[in-house]
């Protein structure tokens, strides 16, 4: 079969009956039309029509009709779908069904074709096949239960992952509804103006099939022409059988793109259309366009590839982050990684993209990290991040530009003296404004936020800003200290030290007696406690973790359970504002739920021995006594003097570092304890169902409401639509820890490693390599756990293999025999806590969880960096 079709030349739009407009519907006639209101795809479908162009005859339900439904259900949902159920059910506004019949009665079609029309829908995303269709529906029952349907597939999660791609803090937009007359066509398909592939821009493409052309657009078998504009010549056909498109109708089409291109401002564009016969009308083949929308990042330059990982920041944000904590940690990041390189006397470029977010999980953007350090001239990228830990600089090394050094060495003399006033003064600084910080924190929890009018809790949110950025710049500029100082130390090492004192570099930085460390010490004593007490025993052990706080409380009255809760409560008091994933704000602290302090206890009572705190000081001395010994040992007479000031400075940022991480964590706790008051009070108003829901609105959002309180009204829907985003990310297995990002490619650093060099050899199952984070070789039993809340601990000689390891982890670090963890880096907190209690660590094994069952005899070189995994 052979089709041609008619001239394009301009004709008088067809004009269906009146009325062609109403307060939920506008005709294809009308003569104005708003985008928001009719969304991307009838907007595109109003302009070819204006232009003279045909297209089926119809009419557009409005995002009116469909935020009148939303606003009408939402109250009552608190999932997509629960709402997707009551868009079905829920009776339609008034005036919308009567519009409807009207427009109906008046084109007086026989089968309907309803289709989706997002307002973000045909723009800079297609959104192609991410909505539904629903094609020939007969009569006014099935056009209005296929509306609902086109409704309620804005909430389909796959569609909403596809929309967010990558971030969990979307805001959802409207969706209007073409409803247009159901054609038969003689054949169908698409045609993108230019070849979208060799981006020429006098070639149109054009694929057909017989029928409705959905073969086409579901990528099965079809016609495919390559066409010269505007002439119409083919220069190349792919038929599966015979032409569907003779010359003529080629021709046509040549010319149609010219006209549509013209229409749209010389956009590339892809038009679906058909040639078929009007139900309703007698007329010959026509030419229709049924939809018309910008391809899709034609002419977007792909930007260079980049590095992306989250070996460091994933230790302390694993996982989604809520878009709360995102908003917040987005923020303040760049802004201290401004500050932190501007005191090294370097330009963070306004444009460079610091910190990113993939599937909803945080990562740094190792590329730009690069080129903002390669301006130092003595400083090798590869030698900065190895240190700070992670990998993937050797993707970049040939790829990156490096910068000129020019501007750095000319601010050297401003830079020298700030380097040097800020590691000389940070020592008293730093605990002074800790002093402060704890001053204004115990003031905080002292307040009554419920007491607050809506003006004053503005004001504290103002406050504790205030706050939380300068605790954050301080321990940044504590954290670039250590940072410097280790690497003296470390080169002074390779300088001057021997060989054996070098290979023990990690030991240097043991028996710190760091902040993170005091949590494990703290429940350690209580496990002394329970094991000294058949009763603790028993209720500890027999009891679920959750419960037995409540039975430890009815029991006061004995002296044993009496001095326990006496440690409990000095332990929340102390460490109650950490948690594991700390980070992230929606997670309850450990003066909220102390479950797995007893989780942690339990274990305690099963282990064989608890060392004594006289064996924890004399352990700790041997430490210290081994440390003399490497100086000693390690340099020549006077050289050893010097080398120790410089470790014992360099100790001391170490621990600075670690107390500060606490503030941040007391500041983050502060902010969880603000934002649940701002959610108790949306609750109380109507605007959100649960408190907790305030984890899912972003921080410029709340700031909106305390402005003005009447503005929470949009934030339930948004609640819905993000947590659903938010639990399809957390499904989904995250990106690589580190990868190669090329245009939207995500490529991991294996396979990235690969294809630069592919003769190179894999890792092996039975040998995963890592960074050495602490010394050590040990043998023993994997025990593999995923999460600290799941109830398992750490047997007697087990080894601990972990994802990461915040300060929430730690506790199992003191009955572990050694620690790999799939993230960190050797100055990350988990290593400088298996340093501090003395047990082998690797970490940045990235293969670990995978590689590594619990159960499997595995061995340890902390030296080396080395996992070897035995199966039985």
């Amino acid at each position: 079969m052979t089709t041609r079709t008619p001239e394009h030349s301009p004709r008088k739009p067809f004009a269906p009956p009146q009325p062609t407009t109403g307060k939920y519907v506008v005709s294809f006639s009308a003569d104005a039309w708003h985008p928001e209101a009719v969304g991307g795809k009838a907007h595109g479908l109003f302009r070819v029509s204006k232009a003279g162009l045909k297209i089926p005859s119809g009419f557009v339900i409005t995002t009116d009709g469909f935020d009148d439904v939303i606003n009408r259900v939402i109250s009552r949902v608190s999932t997509v779908a629960d709402l997707q159920a009551e868009i079905m059910k829920v009776e339609l506004p008034d005036g919308l069904v009567d519009e409807i019949r009207m427009q109906v009665e008046a084109i007086g079609a026989t089968e309907w074709a309803v289709r989706s029309s997002a307002v973000a829908e045909d723009g800079e995303r297609s959104f192609a096949g991410q909505q539904h269709t629903v094609l020939h529906v007969r009569g006014l029952d099935a056009i209005l239960k296929a509306v609902r349907e086109v409704w309620a597939s804005l909430y389909d999660k796959a569609g909403l992952v596809y929309r967010t791609r990558l971030t969990v803090d979307e805001v959802p937009t409207g969706m209007a509804v073409v409803i247009e007359e159901m054609l038969n066509p003689e054949t169908a398909g698409v045609m993108f103006t230019r070849n979208p592939m060799s981006k020429d821009a006098k070639e149109a493409v054009i694929s057909a099939s017989a029928g409705l052309g959905t073969t086409v657009v579901e990528g099965a078998d079809c016609d495919t022409y390559y066409v010269e504009r505007p002439s119409g010549y083919l220069h190349k056909a792919e038929l599966v059988a015979d032409a569907l498109l003779d010359d003529k109708a080629l021709a046509d089409f040549a010319r149609a793109a010219d006209e549509i291109e013209r229409i749209f401002g010389g956009a590339p564009m892809d038009v679906e259309w058909a040639i078929a016969r009007s139900n309703r009308i007698e007329e010959g083949l026509q030419f229709y366009v049924l939809q018309a929308r910008p391809i899709t990042n034609f002419d977007q330059v792909t930007p260079p590839s980049s590095v992306w990982t989250n070996t460091n920041v994933g230790e302390a944000l694993p996982g989604v982050a809520t878009p709360l904590t995102w908003s917040i940690l987005k923020g303040f990041s760049r802004r201290g990684f401004e500050q932190a390189f501007a005191s090294l006397g370097l330009d963070v470029p306004e444009e460079a993209e610091l910190v990113g977010s993939f599937y909803g999980r945080v990562y740094l953007n190792l590329s730009e990290f690069v080129i903002i350090a390669s301006a130092i001239p003595v400083m090798s990228p590869k030698r900065l991040f190895s240190v700070a830990g992670g990998g993937g600089v050797e993707l970049l090394e040939d790829s990156i530009p490096k910068q000129s050094s020019t501007k750095f060495i000319a601010r050297l003399p401003q830079t020298i003296p700030r380097v040097l006033a800020s590691q000389a003064s940070m020592p008293l600084l730093a605990p002074l404004w800790e002093s402060y910080f704890e001053a204004r924190c115990e003031e905080f929890f002292e307040r009554d936020l419920y007491r607050l009018n809506h003006r004053a809790l503005r004001e504290e949110l103002e406050t504790l800003d205030r706050l939380f950025d300068r605790t954050g710049l301080v321990m940044l500029t504590v954290s670039s200290n250590f940072l410097m100082s280790y690497m003296v130390v470390t080169e002074f090492l390779r300088m001057f030290g021997t060989a054996d004192a070098a290979r023990q570099e990690q030991k240097l930085f043991g028996a710190l007696e760091v902040a993170s460390a005091q949590p494990g010490r703290a429940l350690l004593e209580m496990g002394r406690i329970a094991r000294r007490s058949r009763r603790l025993r028993r209720i500890i052990k027999e009891l679920p973790s959750g419960e037995v706080y409540s039975e430890l409380l009815k029991n006061e009255k004995f002296s044993d359970v009496e001095h326990l809760l006496d440690e409990i409560h000095e332990f929340q008091k102390r460490f109650g504002h950490r948690a594991p994933r700390e980070a992230e704000l929606s997670t309850p602290r450990w003066r909220e739920d102390v479950s797995f302090v007893f989780e942690v206890i339990r274990g305690f009572i099963d282990t064989q021995h608890l060392p004594s705190p006289k064996e924890v000081a004399r352990e700790h001395k041997r430490a210290l006594d081994e440390i003399d010994e490497i100086v000693s040992k390690g340099f020549a007479p006077g050289v050893a003097q010097l080398f120790k000031l410089v470790l014992d400075f360099a100790r001391g940022n170490a621990r600075r570092r670690e107390s500060l991480r606490a503030r941040v964590v007391d500041s983050l706790d502060m902010y969880r304890h603000f934002f649940r008051e701002c959610g108790r009070r949306m609750v109380q108003n109507g605007d959100l169902q649960d408190v907790d829901d305030v984890f899912y609105l972003r921080v410029d959002e709340i700031q909106d409401w305390l402005e003005d309180v009447n503005s929470g009204k949009p934030y339930q829907l948004r609640v819905v639509v993000r947590k659903a985003i938010y639990e399809a990310f957390s499904e989904l297995p995250g990106p690589p820890h580190t990868f190669l990002l090329r245009g939207s490619e995500i490529i991991s650093e294996d396979e990235a490693k690969e294809r630069l060099n592919p003769d190179m050899s894999e890792e092996s199952n039975d040998r995963l390599t890592g960074l050495g984070a602490s010394p050590g070789r040990v043998t023993g039993r994997a025990k593999v756990i995923n999460d600290p809340h799941s109830g398992e601990t750490v047997k007697p000689g087990e080894i601990l293999v972990v994802p990461y390891a915040d300060v929430g982890w730690t506790p199992l670090f003191v009955g572990a025999n050694a620690v790999v963890m799939s993230l960190g880096g050797p100055l990350s907190h988990a290593s400088i806590v298996a340093r501090e209690f003395q047990i082998p660590a690797v970490v940045n094994v990235k293969r670990a969880m995978d590689a590594i069952q619990t159960g499997d005899l595995i061995t340890v070189d902390g030296d080396r960096g080395i996992v070897f995994v035995r199966r039985d």
